[in-house]
């Protein structure tokens, strides 16, 4: 185990004192590109490269423009802005360089190139990151929202990530640290005067194990019942025959995705496609339709699939025919929590309707929206939720592994045993607190959340 700033190199331990270069923006077509330099004498490789009346050195935080040269043949590469800045006022906390060239797949390349034959090595995925995070400019539940920023798919993963990023789940996290860390102080601090333990210290110490096992019990629910803003919704169609599923498929989507015909089983294998709303990622699903074994084998292989996906879903919404009134229940193999019963074809029926009634037409529009709606409600979401927080599941994990250390700790002194046992308990209930924001690390938590990183940031 690492304390954080002891000279923790990361999963790699590769030499914090390199200087590390990658190309910072995507490569192929774009107007712009950014080639970023991080670590000791970053100014100095600048200088080989770049030939302007001005050094960015003595003009920290100012673009200046020049000439982008090869530092042995001299060659011009491209003409460029650089920008300089100093440490420990920069993204890294080191010195920093970023040159801003011209788009493409070649000219970055070749900028990278110079840098690189200037004395800079190739980054590691996420190591600017890494090094920000080791450089005390980001908590690791921070550097773990740069990743999730740059990886947001919705506006409702975006913005959640930036809620990340300025440190609203480390704010969070703090009361059950500091709960955590004064009930620990006082449990090695009894242990010094075990013979003076009783029932009143025990009982006291048994309240604030309480307290802070809901506050962390709480974070953690909130972790699983609003993870559709982290991970999205995945929503997947179902039903007999002919149902309506993939006409209901194309107008949830907006467009048409799905053969539609009155001929069955003409959706064999499923289909996916995403779409957002009010910002929330959501993966609709249609699958070939359920029934009587009709001897054909691709039929057979939709429908496996079509059961497979139901595992995978966060809402099922059986799709009945207004047509078909007949009696059909879902089977019990089925997560019924999940499954949002549905009527199809309301122009073909007549009302009124039964109260619980939840109907459809794919071919007029009536019902869209409030099926949306009802389809949110069935996760437990409410029109303009904006959570601060959702942790993900690195993190989740971490809170769980507190909550059963905070739950042997109370059972340890409702057991009166010695309290060193509780103490125990309480101290890898912090340990694991504090491997969120990152104050406690091991090279298996750095190397899990930097690995999915992507080169230059």
């Amino acid at each position: 185990m690492n304390e954080r700033n002891n000279g923790f190199d990361g999963p790699d331990h590769q030499n914090q004192a390199d200087l590390i270069a990658a190309i910072a923006t995507a490569t192929g077509p774009g107007a712009v590109s950014i080639v970023r330099l991080s670590g000791f004498e970053a100014d100095q490789a600048l200088a080989q490269v770049f030939v302007a009346p001005t050094d960015p050195a003595k003009a920290p935080r100012t673009m200046v423009y020049g000439q982008l040269v090869h530092p042995k043949s001299r060659e011009l590469i491209d003409r460029v802005l650089a920008v300089f800045f100093p440490s420990p006022n920069s993204f890294t906390g080191e010195d920093v360089v970023e040159i801003f060239g011209h788009g493409g797949s070649t000219v970055p390349r070749l900028i990278l190139e110079a840098v690189l034959a200037a004395g800079a090595r190739l980054a590691n995925p996420g190591e600017f990151t890494q090094r920000a995070f080791l450089n005390d400019r980001l908590s690791l539940d921070q550097a773990e929202a740069v990743a999730d920023l740059v990886a947001a798919q919705s506006q409702a993963e975006a913005a959640l990530a930036v809620r990340h990023l300025e440190g609203s789940l480390s704010v969070k996290i703090k009361p059950a640290i500091d709960q955590t860390l004064a009930l620990q102080a006082e449990l090695v601090a009894i242990l010094d005067f075990e013979e003076d333990w009783d029932d009143h210290q025990r009982d006291r110490i048994i309240a604030s194990l309480d307290e802070v096992y809901s506050l962390i019990f709480n974070l953690a629910e909130i972790g699983k019942n609003l993870r559709v803003f982290r991970d999205g919704l995945r929503i997947v169609l179902t039903g007999l025959h002919n149902a309506g599923k993939s006409s209901l498929f194309n107008a949830l989507l907006g467009r048409d995705r799905a053969l539609v015909s009155p001929r069955p089983g003409t959706t064999r294998d499923y289909l996916e496609a995403m779409v957002s709303w009010d910002g929330l990622r959501v993966e609709l699903v249609d699958t070939a339709g359920l029934g009587a074994d009709s001897g054909d084998e691709l039929e057979g292989l939709g429908q496996a699939l079509a059961l497979r996906e139901l595992k995978e879903a966060d809402v099922i919404v059986r799709l009945r025919s207004i047509t078909q009134p007949g009696p059909e229940e879902a089977p019990p193999t089925w997560d019924q929590e999940k499954i949002l019963t549905v009527w199809s074809k309301t122009d073909l029926g007549q009302g009124p309707w039964p109260e619980n009634f939840t109907g459809v037409s794919a071919l007029t529009g009536e019902g869209l929206e409030a099926l949306k709606q009802n389809i949110l409600k069935k996760v437990g979401l409410v029109p303009g939720l904006k959570p601060e927080i959702v942790p993900n599941l690195r993190q989740r994990l971490a809170l769980e592994v507190a909550l059963e250390g905070l739950g042997q700790a109370r059972q340890a002194l409702l057991d009166q045993l010695p309290p060193d046992i509780a103490a125990l308990e309480v101290s890898l209930a912090l340990e694991s607190l504090n491997h969120i924001t990152g104050r406690v690390l091991t090279d298996d938590i750095l190397s899990q959340v930097f690995e999915k990183f992507c080169l230059g940031k």
